[in-house]
């Protein structure tokens, strides 16, 4: 059997075998369905959510928000970072702001946003913005600045400009810890979206979280909680297949499996 096939196989039977002791809890402790059903019951319920009518809608609002969000805040971080690793001046003038502003509970910065940005989209991706900003922006700073100071003697001997330097040097030496960031902010992207449409929102499975838990129907918490999971997955996966494929030449890579 192939390495993937061995992999695959694996993933299949702990599926089974987590299918087989939730069956076996809710039946040996007689858990009311509606605390927690069994799986057949569960997933019955699952295809039905699915075939909603404004199921489509729901997870589309969460995939703009983290999309747009996401993008926007991995900008921002590379311009930020790439301008305070340039400028010892504007690191110690904005870094305090910015560490504040990370450090600040989240849920805690929902309301506010709601507040100023109102109970559709903008208030959620404005969210996003913040959480995925700070680890992009970090990292951006990190991956500058661990150009070898021979190679930095070498481009000024060299004569080379700014534009020469950046993109033959600081983006080769950048690279690895920034797409290292981009995978870290990929769930921070999802917390981000779900807090805010939790605290307030009109659409999105964090919604529909807030909604289960009001009518206390647990197979809506559980079908938007699986979602949210398998969005997180694909696009934690998506920026590992990115990483591997824009580092080829790194030597991170000789150690993944």
């Amino acid at each position: 059997m192939s390495k993937y096939g061995r992999k695959t196989s694996l993933i299949i039977v702990t599926f089974i075998v987590f299918l087989l002791l939730w069956q076996a809890y809710v039946s040996v402790f007689h858990v009311p369905v509606q605390i927690l059903p069994g799986p057949s019951l569960f997933f019955s319920k699952f295809l039905n959510i699915l075939q909603m009518g404004d199921m489509g809608t729901h997870i589309g609002m969460t995939l703009y928000e983290i999309a747009v969000g996401f993008v926007i805040g991995c900008l921002l971080g590379l311009v930020f970072g790439y301008l305070l690793a340039k400028s010892v001046l504007l690191e110690r003038l904005f870094t305090p702001y910015i560490v504040l502003a990370q450090i600040a509970p989240k849920i805690s910065i929902a309301p506010l946003f709601l507040l100023w940005f109102g109970l559709g989209a903008t208030s959620k991706v404005a969210l996003v913005i913040l959480v995925v900003f700070f680890p992009i922006m970090v990292n951006t700073i990190i991956g500058i600045r661990s150009v070898e100071k021979n190679m930095q003697d070498l481009l000024h001997i060299l004569k080379a400009n700014a534009w020469q330097r950046f993109y033959s040097v600081e983006i080769p030496y950048s690279l690895p810890s920034i797409l290292s960031g981009v995978k870290v902010s990929t769930t921070y992207a999802i917390t981000g979206a779900v807090i805010g449409e939790m605290i307030g929102a009109k659409a999105g499975l964090g919604y529909l979280v807030i909604l289960g838990s009001e009518t206390y129907d647990i197979n809506m918490i559980l079908t938007a909680v699986i979602l949210l999971s398998v969005m997180g997955l694909l696009l934690y996966l998506l920026s590992g297949y990115a990483e591997k494929k824009l580092l080829r030449w790194h030597e991170s890579q000789e150690v993944i499996m």
